[in-house]
């Protein structure tokens, strides 16, 4: 009797093992058939870079915010 739980139990691991394989190789089609149209493209760049080169008041007090919630702390000199 062991041996037909065994043979069931081995056959519907191997059928939801396919059907995983399936689904990630079709999901892994879609993504190279969107690459493929153009879709989008994100080159990482910023959009105005030069705006990020001098940052204002504010953006330094939200930086000096955020640092000191992550831990980090820098006494004024």
């Amino acid at each position: 009797m062991a041996g037909n739980s065994e043979i069931v139990a081995t056959f519907l691991m191997v059928a939801i093992s396919s059907y995983l394989i399936w689904t990630i190789l079709s999901i892994r089609q879609r993504r190279l058939r969107f690459a493929e149209e153009g879709g989008d493209y994100y080159s990482g760049d910023a959009k105005e870079p030069e705006a990020l080169k001098k940052p204002d008041q504010e953006a330094l007090e939200q930086m000096d915010e955020l640092l000191e919630q992550a831990g980090f702390y820098m006494p004024d000199e």
